[in-house]
């Protein structure tokens, strides 16, 4: 509009405001409503002005980072890429200079390099024996065994066992990403889980199934806890486990524990989900401090759906979830509806009821972070595979990876 005097751009933001609530004036309007570009620029102008000021309503805010929600029982990357995690494998690697300097003298370990060692181990275990495999070959290995940084626990026989194989093998260096080496690596874990049981860092459960427990299911309970290599007795006394019937109600609100607090980020465990799924979220959305875990009797009673959910997940669960009677849950619970919406459960989300457990799902071959997209794409169930059957040409292919 040639010759036309616009009046200061506070002057305009001030009909903008106006014209919301009928106050401006009627030359404004209409010429607000003639010009409707205008009218988009000056909103995202405002949106963007609120954006940087962080004011809204007069009050300010801090915009902080939210951590992003875990999506499967995959490493946290993060967390083993930090300084102060990295340091705490000085005693790993010092015991393993020590005791088996045998197998590590070729290419010695650093503290980085052990760390991301363990971020590989964890992440090939998720993609080849996490929830979505069908009849997975082993049963994952607890989240705990991996925070074990102490000398000659077991975080230094996982590694020491993965070293020892590598070197039998005559292999040069790790490789989890190559087909060829999946029954290999399979074989590794279950080396490493033997190692475990032996030098006393893991113990399979001795469980002891009430006889309240109705028969249909307890025949499904002992067959699931022989397959993850339980055992069943009828010696309650002697038993680590007791179980029970699943109480007639169970909380339909998602809860949260927090376990560990690190600078400003606090972990968290998600109730009934393995400690594999535990999230690093910012320490300022929680308004709970971390309790100790509380001394744990044994043998620890706690009802059927830590056996249903371990089937599920083919992960041991967290029995401090699923403990029943008067030794009950002591450490306080918090809902997750009081977090941010960006600090949520697992996308995956699964029906309360036991006899709604999905069947897991076949994985193809493992790759070290694959994508959200991928991951969803991996629960389309394939034709009977299993990571034992190997071509010829994979093995031609190992072969060959070896001698370079």
């Amino acid at each position: 509009m040639p010759g036309r005097h616009w009046p200061p751009l506070s002057a305009i933001l001030a009909q903008v405001f106006q014209s919301g609530n009928g106050s401006a004036s009627p030359e404004f309007e209409s010429e607000w409503r003639l010009f409707p570009l205008l009218r988009l620029l000056l909103l995202i102008f405002l949106a963007k002005t609120i954006e940087r000021q962080g004011a809204v309503g007069g009050k300010t805010f801090e915009q902080t980072k939210m951590a992003v929600r875990k999506k499967d029982g995959g490493p946290n990357v993060k967390y083993f890429e930090a300084s102060d995690t990295v340091s705490q494998f000085d005693n790993v690697r010092v015991w393993l200079g020590k005791n088996y300097k045998k197998y590590i003298q070729a290419e010695p370990p650093t503290n980085k390099s052990l760390s991301s060692l363990v971020v590989q181990l964890l992440q090939f275990q998720e993609e080849v024996f996490g929830r979505h495999v069908s009849n997975p070959p082993l049963t994952k290995l607890p989240m705990k065994c991996f925070l074990d940084f102490k000398s000659g626990g077991s975080l230094c026989q996982i590694l020491a066992a993965a070293y020892k194989f590598k070197s039998d093998q005559g292999w040069r260096r790790f490789d989890f990403q190559n087909p060829s080496r999946m029954d290999r690596n399979v074989e590794m874990f279950m080396t490493i889980e033997k190692s475990l049981v032996q030098n006393n860092c893991l113990s399979r459960p001795v469980i002891y199934l009430s006889s309240e427990i109705e028969p249909k299911l307890l025949g499904k309970l002992k067959d699931i806890i022989k397959r993850h290599q339980g055992s069943v007795t009828e010696d309650k006394l002697s038993s680590s486990h007791v179980v029970v019937p699943i109480p007639a109600s169970l909380e339909d609100e998602e809860w949260v524990r927090p376990v560990m607090k690190r600078d400003k980020q606090m972990l968290l465990h998600w109730g009934y989900w393995p400690d594999s799924y535990d999230t690093w979220i910012s320490a300022s959305e929680v308004e709970a401090a971390v309790e100790d875990p509380p001394t744990a009797e044994k043998p620890r009673k706690v009802h059927a759906k830590w056996i249903l959910d371990l089937d599920q997940f083919n992960e041991w669960m967290n029995e401090e979830d699923y403990e029943v009677g008067e030794t009950g849950p002591r450490r306080k619970r918090i809902s997750a509806k009081t977090l941010t919406d960006e600090v949520s459960a697992p996308d995956e989300r699964r029906d309360k009821k036991p006899s709604s457990a999905k069947k897991r799902k076949r994985s193809p071959s493992p790759s070290p972070t694959p994508p959200p997209q991928e991951s969803k794409k991996k629960n389309t169930k394939k034709g009977p595979t299993t990571p034992y059957t190997k071509s010829k040409r994979g093995q031609r292919e190992e072969e060959q990876e070896d001698l370079n």
